[in-house]
């Protein structure tokens, strides 16, 4: 899901300061169980993708060819279903009238209905009803393109179907037109690369090159799939752990792919889950378009080009996701779900406390991550919004859009808390979190489920607090939060807040992206496209004292104008954790 997340430690939050909304949250994709539900009977399904290049260089389109066995349709039924739009990304088949179906008797006639459009561009379905019986076993064909990105394409999950040098990805959201009924299905998945240069290679999130798996039509939707100069590691392109891109990158991608495939088998150990094979696809961009997104039994995040990045921040990023294969969701996902509380509340969690118990991480490193989501938590204006308010405004304020991840992994820290202190510590926040994950399918309210177990385990002073921090109260941390290794401190905090985030156009001139309503840069009067011709002072904030001021100057509309504003949030009072003096030999942590 995720929005860039602390400047040091991972991708989720930083981009929210940024005010960009929607980053590629992968809330915004349901992490589902690792294996699909079985039925007693399950029909087939063939699925070809055949890239069609323009000249040897970029790819022009995708040729479709979805084959399934007989689904004994009557007429009037609806058929197939595809996006029009899924969470501000368009589908990639820009004519619905060129879809065909055919049958034993030959072609089938179609009727097309649309879902009224939606004006937060969160979900827009269309639909193929068959207006005849269907007869025996029945091939779709269709073609789809990639997206077209200009300067002003807006930032958004990595669902969109996009070229990269020679070669293309996407997702299931955008690209297949899938039959509503029949599922779980066995799913069958090829490429035809003839079209391609020597050493095209594809991968999906089902596997490398031809793949089979018995999936449900969601899984299908969020899955990746990626074709081209594809590189791999392992290089073999298989294994448990995986990653793919095209384009090489100018961080050390294969070191965070070493570090994150020993911390993934931790958390395989630690969840006590014989988990599917897991894969992560990154791709490479002109400019920011997003942070990453997670998709079944997979994650894609994106880069830009010629971008270095702090190996501890992709890191985090690549253990997050992971981390969301183990820890999933519930309901229908998304940050209109309503669900992140937990799920990016206990991931945010376990990406820092897991690879430290791998002794994969410091005490540095892990204490600085809880101090960025404090120091986020206490300086964002709408942390003291209810989790139905964040839900709510969760497409339309940066601010309310994060709150999950810094709110959540803070509460199951004082959980933990509270479970060492009933205890003496013998229980863990980790004994809830496993009944909860075993248990939550069978819940009808999964809300109110967590909430008796955390009574069962720390009676009603336990619900009322869970109940508090869904009102949105002030989370009650004590400063032995984490244990005999750390000292809490109080301290007045300010955290950076450009207001909007930067790019570059075509003509390598820097500008600015979507304001934050409200922000400092915004009522500075700062405005998105406004060309900023002092790019190196911009740069330089950041790294100056909190509650410095930055003049920018900047040309709108040809005419030149100064901007002086202070990119800091107000400051606050707040909680901030340092080693202890006398560090005991056994942190428990």
């Amino acid at each position: 899901m995720c929005p860039r997340l602390f400047r040091k430690c991972s991708l989720q939050l930083s981009a929210a300061a940024s005010g960009l909304g929607l980053l590629g949250l992968s809330a915004c994709e349901t992490h589902e169980p690792a294996v699909a539900p079985v039925a007693d009977k399950t029909d087939t399904m063939e699925i070809r993708l055949s890239p069609q290049l323009k000249g040897s260089d970029e790819v022009q389109s995708i040729a479709m060819a979805i084959d399934l066995s007989a689904p004994d349709l009557e007429a009037g039924e609806t058929f197939l279903t595809m996006a029009i739009v899924r969470v501000m990304a368009p589908t990639a088949l820009t004519d619905p009238e060129s879809l065909t179906v055919t049958d034993d008797l030959g072609s089938v006639p179609l009727t097309i209905e649309e879902d009224p459009e939606d004006p937060s561009d969160f979900r827009q379905d269309r639909r193929w009803l068959v207006d005849r019986d269907t007869a025996g076993d029945v091939e779709i064909r269709y073609t789809i393109e990639p997206r077209i990105i200009t300067a002003d394409t807006r930032p958004g999950p990595l669902i969109d179907t996009r070229t990269e040098l020679w070669g293309i990805y996407g997702s299931g959201n955008t690209m297949l037109a899938l039959p509503e009924d029949g599922w779980p299905r066995d799913v069958r998945v090829e490429w035809d690369l003839s079209d391609m240069p020597e050493g095209a290679r594809a991968a999906s999130s089902l596997g490398l090159g031809t793949a089979e798996a018995l999936v449900t039509q969601e899984n299908l939707n969020n899955t990746f799939f990626m074709a081209g100069p594809l590189k791999s590691q392992p290089e073999s392109g298989t294994g448990d752990f995986v990653v793919y891109w095209m384009t090489p990158a100018a961080f050390d991608l294969k070191g965070a792919a070493t570090w994150t495939e020993q911390a993934y088998d931790y958390f395989s150990n630690f969840f006590g889950q014989d988990a599917d094979a897991f894969r992560v696809f990154m791709r490479t961009t002109e400019r920011f378009q997003g942070g990453g997104g997670g998709g079944y039994n997979s994650f894609i995040f994106g880069t830009v080009e010629g971008e270095d990045r702090d190996p501890d921040e992709v890191r985090s990023l690549l253990a997050h996701e992971a981390l969301h294969h183990f820890v999933g969701s519930y309901g229908d996902g998304g940050g209109a779900g309503g669900q992140q509380w937990y799920s990016e509340g206990a991931t945010s969690y376990y990406t820092i406390v897991l690879p430290h118990r791998a002794s994969l991480t410091s005490l540095d490193q892990f204490i600085d991550a809880f101090n960025a989501h404090a120091l986020n938590y206490y300086t964002n204006p709408q942390s003291g919004l209810s989790n139905e308010e964040v839900t709510a405004r969760f497409f339309s304020d940066s601010n309310a859009q994060v709150v999950p991840y810094n709110r959540g992994p803070l509460y199951f820290a004082l959980t933990d808390y509270r479970m060492r202190q009933a205890s003496h510590g013998e229980k863990r926040v980790d004994d809830l979190i496993f009944r909860f994950i075993a248990e939550r399918g069978e819940a009808e309210a999964p809300v109110a489920f967590w909430r008796e177990v955390v009574t069962d385990a720390l009676g009603e002073a336990g619900g009322e607090e869970f109940d508090a921090m869904m009102r949105g109260a002030p989370l009650d941390l004590p400063k032995d939060l984490f244990g005999p290794c750390f000292d809490g401190r109080s301290k007045t905090l300010q955290d950076f807040a450009r207001g909007f985030r930067p790019y570059e156009d075509k003509a390598g001139r820097t500008r600015i992206g979507p304001v934050t309503p409200g922000s400092p840069a915004g009522q500075a009067g700062l405005r998105r496209y406004d060309i900023i011709t002092n790019p190196e002072t911009l740069e330089a904030a950041e790294q100056a004292e909190p509650g410095t001021s930055v003049t920018l100057d900047i040309r709108r509309e040809g005419a030149p104008l100064t901007v002086t504003y202070t990119p800091w949030t107000q400051p606050v009072e707040g909680l901030q954790w340092q080693l202890a003096d006398e560090t005991p030999s056994e942190c428990h942590l």
